[in-house]
């Protein structure tokens, strides 16, 4: 018969150690407790929305490029 937690599938072997603000820890905590979510996975959600939030992809055309075929002289550009 097994005792303790469950193991995870993917077990987190890393940590990370941080420094906050009182405010900055107690905002987390409060956060993470009205998402019903622990402060890591609070965390790792604010995370994932940075990362949703990518700049679009730059054209691969320079601007240069661009105003040569509309006419515009850039020899002067640099």
């Amino acid at each position: 018969m097994e005792r303790g937690r469950p193991k995870n599938e993917i077990p987190r072997s890393e940590s990370l150690h941080l420094r906050l603000t009182k405010f900055e820890f107690e905002k987390i905590s409060r956060i993470a407790k009205q998402k019903n979510l622990t402060r890591t996975n609070a965390i790792l959600k604010g995370i994932d929305l940075l990362e949703r939030d990518k700049p679009k992809r730059i054209a691969s055309r320079s601007i240069k490029e661009i105003l040569k075929e509309r006419g515009v002289d850039v020899s002067d550009m640099d």
